[in-house]
């Protein structure tokens, strides 16, 4: 009776993939064999309980994501510049889920497994919305519909706390972005998970130059000297070098926001993530001490 509902449950949330052999496994497997090629969809899978069995770059979680925690056992698959094939066919997945940034890869996957793409990032608008649609096909594929609801419901109620919570944070514009070595800086606006949060809580993003589709400009530190004395956040990992040089450096310390004590570090937020990202960045907002 159970293996009948399971079934009828996944036939349902997966009538995209009924042709192919995904359908014929996973029938026959209380939930299927997932490999995530992405951290933001192993995010969503991790937080339904069903987390994958294999998944890229599993070493820098712990830089990159930090939520939810990685559970124990899932096997590393390589980076998204080099696939560890063997791998992936030592695991005997039903399924790979991927994004269109890995598409040139895709018939390579395609001989070991069905591949699923979930295109949320890189649309040129807010991933939020295709993010929520990504977690309720990924909650169908593996029979977790109520969980993907769940999750969806959480990440609202995170999102209404935080912002009651930063209303003091409203008073002045913010800039978000990260340092990619002692020159050049990664600073994020329109197209990506931070602008979402920004926007859901009303607080009013510094940076107003052109981001790409990705959500994110690329500048020079110099570029910065234009938000004023606005409040920045820098994300961790921030390289070791530029850390440790910021104190020495006339062009950092000349800042308004630096003069003002309105520079701040942060810890880390997976740029490219899906609901955890947006409910952990929402949450180090709340967190900050004016």
């Amino acid at each position: 009776m159970m293996a009948a509902l399971r079934r009828r449950d996944f036939l349902f949330g997966s009538s995209l993939l009924l042709a192919s052999p995904f359908f014929m496994r996973a029938a026959r497997a209380a939930s299927p064999r997932i490999i995530s090629l992405d951290y933001g969809l192993a995010q969503t899978l991790i937080e339904f309980g069903t987390p994958p069995v294999g998944l890229i770059d599993t070493p820098g979680w712990y830089d990159w994501v930090m939520e939810p925690p990685l559970p124990p056992g899932i096997a590393n698959v390589g980076s998204n510049y080099e696939i560890n094939m063997e791998m992936l066919q030592l695991l005997q997945p039903d399924l790979i889920i991927s994004t269109p940034y890995l598409e040139w890869i895709r018939p390579q996957l395609e001989t070991i497994a069905p591949v699923k793409s979930f295109p949320i990032h890189a649309v040129g608008s807010s991933p939020y919305p295709h993010i929520i649609a990504a977690t309720l096909e990924l909650g169908q594929i593996v029979g977790q519909p109520q969980q993907a609801q769940a999750l969806i419901d959480r990440t609202e109620r995170d999102l209404l706390a935080a912002k009651a919570a930063t209303r003091r944070l409203a008073e002045q514009k913010l800039a978000i972005m990260t340092f990619m070595d002692a020159r050049n800086i990664r600073v994020y606006g329109p197209g990506g998970i931070f602008q979402d949060v920004l926007d859901r809580l009303e607080l009013q993003n510094a940076w107003t130059r052109r981001t790409n589709e990705w959500g994110f400009s690329d500048a020079g530190l110099a570029d910065l000297i234009g938000i004023g004395d606005s409040r920045i956040f820098y994300m961790d990992p921030v390289p070791a070098d530029v850390l440790a040089g910021l104190a020495g450096s006339p062009l950092w310390q000349a800042m308004p926001f630096v003069q003002k004590g309105h520079a701040q570090r942060m810890a880390s937020v997976l740029m490219f993530g899906a609901l955890p990202s947006v409910s952990r960045f929402a949450r180090l907002l709340a967190e900050v001490k004016v």
